[in-house]
Formats: structure tokens, C-alpha cells, sequence
């Protein structure tokens, strides 16, 4: 496919894809348990999500169709072929969180960039991917595969939704999620999720009581406020100590604040929410306030908790002091993320420990481990059985040559094969990988506050997006 045939056709499709991209930003498409029925599976906005992106097909006059209310696929070329193409995607973004400037639904363009949530992960990727399919069908460039957006809705939870997918269409025979870079990461760590509870926690007679602690949204998002109550020492005194803290820590932007309640003390600790995948990129607000009230004469459970949490936890990406640390030729460090932290005088208490790990080390170890790390605290460490295993495509394999090779015809020069500690649907493909649509220069504000997308991304990965895929289309 030579360069006249298409690439030059790419900028007349901006304009609507920008739009397009817009509205479907503006859909609130965070998983609610609330507005869940049996049609709406993951919320009334997911579906409305789904819905939007099959509208833009049926607009378009694609072939489409939905599976079980939770997985919609958008297809071109020959519908008996052999194999299929997968470009897996999702609809779905976690929750706000705290620190916008804007409106999070709101998209703002503000210069070259487009904010809002889920833009960056991932629904420019998603229209890229879906105006990549839609120049093909439009110039109807003959393809032997064929080639299925794949449009998923729980991918930032449970991934409960491409089973329905598979089970009735199959998994594709090739492809790849572009939910990342312009690497082909065709490694992805596996995904562990361990939860430790602990109920009794009545604290002894002192006067130090810490009543209520919460931090963080999602087991996958670093925590980027944090929220404690306590009892029994005095405002000025905490004010003094929270001052010091916060100079002490002055190198990476820490805020926090003290008010007195009712019922005591209200600390909060502002911290930068980040990727779970990439926790030293984020400030961890909740270890940091634990750390704070380390130096304060808690009792019990209370205590036990905050050492945890403010000791081995605090800057721990890596497990070294939780006794988690491992490190796999190929893939690289076993990465750690402390995500949902809470506590209650009285009732129950849990903290969540997301592992990204590699090829080497098993579920059954880690538990083994985080299970002695924590024995202070009385409690029990279960696991999630939503464990994704480590993925990996040999580099010699068809596909990885031929992303790579896309790349390197658009962009004039080579990228490179990465491990990922994060997770892609790039992983449900045997076959697959993870690819696009950032640059590899560019930081990704993927779960963050005032999420953002650079615009001037778009020709060239619209031009990768369709030359992988026409590549792929037609790959023996």
C-alpha cells in the first residue's frame, strides 16, 4: 500500500474524528454498580458508551453488532475469512478522582491538547483505531483477514466482559490493544490483587485514637488524596509537626491540610494520583499521611495499620520491604501499588495490594510473603481471582515484525519491543500485543487529574494505526 493511495487522504478525517472523539468523552462511562441491570450490565453510561461507538458505525455503514449488552465489534472485510484481526479497545475510564481543573466530562482544547477523562486511556485510541478501519472500508483496500474493533466495557475492573466476547465469536487469531505507547510491548506482567482485611479494631484507653482513615478510588489508581480523623492531641501540636512534615518532603509537591470537627482532627494529605502500573509516578497520599502519623502513640490495630502502611508500604514500588522484590531477565522488576487504604474505630479495615510481576514468581508466593509482611496487623490476606498471567509474543513472531515494521515505514525510523507492567486486551490474544497510540517521548497522564491527549498525535498514528492494520489484514 503505497503513500498516495492513502496516507495523503488522512487529514481530511480530523475534523469529525475530533468531534467524535468529543462526544465520547463527554459519556461519564465510569462502571456503576447503582444504574447495573441485566441490559446495562456495567451502568447506564458504559452502555450508553458502547451504543455511541456502534452508532458511529451504523452512521458510517460498517457491519457491527454486540454481544451479551458488554462487548460491541465494528468490522471490514471478508466475513467468512479464516482468521481474524483483533483491535481489542475499551469504553470504560475509572473514576474522576480529585485535583481537575475542569471538568471532567467537559473535553477542553486547550492548544494541541484535548482534556478529559478517559482520553488518554483510552478513547483517542479508540476513535483512531475506529477512523484507522473506517479510510480502509471508505478506499476499500482488499484485505484476506478480517478486521474487528473489538469494543470492550470492564476493562479498568474485572475484565469480566471479553469472556462473553470469546465464548460466542472466538478470540481473534491475531492483533494487537493500542492502549499505550508506539512500542510494541509485546511483554505484559502479569496481575496479581491481594486484599488485606482486619476487622476488631477497638483501640485500647489512651487518648490517641485514630477514628477513620480513607485513601484512594481504585485498587489500580495511586491514591491521590488521603483523609484521616483522630482524637486526643491538640490542633496546634499536629499543625506544628504536619508543617515539618511537609518541608521535609518540599522536593515533591506534598500539600496537606488540619481543621477541627465535631467528633476531632480532619488531616487530609494531597498527593498525585498515577497508573497503578507506574506508582513512582504518583504521590501516594495515603502511605504518606500513614507515614505522618507514624510518630504519634497510637494503640492496637490502629498502630499496626499505620506501620504498615506508613513504614513498609511508603515508597515501596518495587516490594524490596514488604520481601515482594523480584527481578526476571527479559522482563524486568515485580512492581507494587498500594490503591484503596481504609479504617474504622471499631469496625472493619482493609488495604489493597495491586502486584504487576513477570515470568518467574507465582500467586501462591506472593501470598505466602504479603501474608508474613503483615502478620502485626490480625488479619487476612485473600486474593481477587481476577489473577492475569504474565503475557508474552516471541519477537520473531509474524505480527511483532509487522508492527514494528508499520511504525518504521511511517515514522522513517525504528521503535522497539518493551515489557509493559501494565495490562492491555493485547494480552487476551496469543498473538497479540500492545501498540500505540502515544509517542514514546510523551507522558501519559492515564489516570490522573486533568487526563489530557495530544492532538498532534493524530496524522501520524493515524497513519501507523492504518498501515499496521492493512498489513495485518492481509498477513499469512
Amino acid at each position: 500500500m503505497s503513500e498516495s493511495s492513502w496516507q495523503k487522504m488522512v487529514p481530511n478525517y480530523y475534523e469529525q474524528w475530533l468531534k467524535d472523539l468529543k462526544t465520547l468523552v463527554k459519556i461519564p462511562s465510569v462502571k456503576s454498580t447503582q444504574t447495573s441491570d441485566k441490559t446495562h450490565p456495567y451502568g447506564v453510561a458504559v452502555k450508553q458508551a458502547l451504543n455511541q461507538m456502534l452508532s458511529f458505525a451504523a452512521r458510517d455503514g460498517l457491519r457491527f453488532g454486540c454481544v451479551a449488552d458488554r462487548v460491541g465489534y465494528i468490522e471490514y472485510g471478508p466475513e467468512a475469512a479464516s482468521e481474524t484481526v483483533g483491535i481489542l479497545v475499551h469504553v470504560d475510564v475509572v473514576p474522576v478522582g480529585d485535583g481537575w481543573t475542569s471538568s471532567p466530562f467537559e473535553p477542553e482544547q486547550q492548544g494541541h491538547f484535548l482534556t478529559g477523562r478517559g482520553v488518554d486511556d483510552m478513547k483517542a485510541s479508540t476513535m483512531l483505531s475506529y477512523y484507522a478501519i473506517k479510510l480502509i472500508a471508505d478506499q476499500q483496500l482488499a484485505v484476506k483477514n478480517k478486521i474487528r474493533l473489538i469494543i470492550g466495557t470492564d476493562e479498568e475492573n474485572d475484565w469480566s466482559d471479553m469472556p462473553y466476547y470469546f465464548q460466542k465469536e472466538g478470540v481473534p487469531d491475531i492483533g494487537f490493544s493500542p492502549d499505550g505507547e508506539f512500542i510494541v510491548e509485546n511483554a505484559e506482567a502479569g496481575i496479581a490483587n491481594f486484599m488485606v482485611s482486619f476487622s476488631d479494631t477497638k483501640q485500647g484507653q489512651d487518648n490517641v485514637t485514630l477514628l477513620k482513615f480513607d485513601a484512594g478510588v481504585a485498587g489500580n489508581v495511586v491514591p491521590g488524596l488521603a483523609v484521616a480523623t483522630i482524637t486526643g492531641i491538640d490542633e496546634p501540636i499536629v499543625t506544628e509537626k504536619l508543617d515539618y512534615f511537609l518541608k521535609r518532603n518540599a522536593d515533591v509537591g506534598l500539600k496537606a491540610t488540619v481543621q477541627t470537627l465535631s467528633n476531632g482532627l480532619e488531616i487530609k494529605m494531597i498527593g498525585k494520583q498515577a497508573h497503578g502500573s507506574t506508582p513512582d509516578a504518583g504521590l501516594n497520599a495515603g502511605t504518606y499521611l500513614a507515614n505522618f502519623l507514624t510518630q504519634f502513640d497510637f494503640t492496637g490495630e490502629a498502630a499496626a495499620f499505620l506501620q504498615i502502611l506508613g513504614r513498609t508500604a511508603h515508597l515501596d514500588y518495587f516490594g524490596k520491604k514488604m520481601g515482594l522484590a523480584f527481578n526476571q531477565a527479559e522482563m524486568g522488576p515485580l512492581v507494587v501499588n498500594y490503591g484503596l487504604q481504609k479504617f474504622v474505630s471499631g469496625g472493619d479495615g482493609y488495604f489493597s495490594i495491586n502486584i504487576r510481576y513477570p515470568i518467574g514468581i507465582t500467586e501462591k508466593q506472593m501470598l505466602a510473603i504479603i501474608q508474613r509482611s503483615v502478620k502485626a496487623l490480625h488479619s487476612s490476606v485473600t486474593v481477587k481471582k481476577d489473577e492475569l498471567l504474565p503475557h508474552l509474543t516471541p519477537k520473531n513472531d509474524a505480527v511483532i515484525a509487522t508492527l514494528l515494521a508499520s511504525y518504521e515505514t511511517v515514522m522513517g525510523q525504528p521503535t522497539v519491543l518493551h515489557y509493559s507492567t501494565g495490562a492491555s486486551y493485547g494480552r487476551l490474544i496469543k498473538r497479540g500485543a500492545a501498540f500505540g497510540t502515544r509517542f514514546a517521548w510523551q507522558t501519559t497522564t492515564a489516570h490522573q487529574a486533568n487526563e489530557k491527549y495530544d492532538l498532534e498525535n493524530y496524522p501520524k498514528a493515524m497513519a501507523i494505526l492504518v498501515e499496521s492494520i492493512y498489513r495485518l489484514g492481509n498477513i499469512k
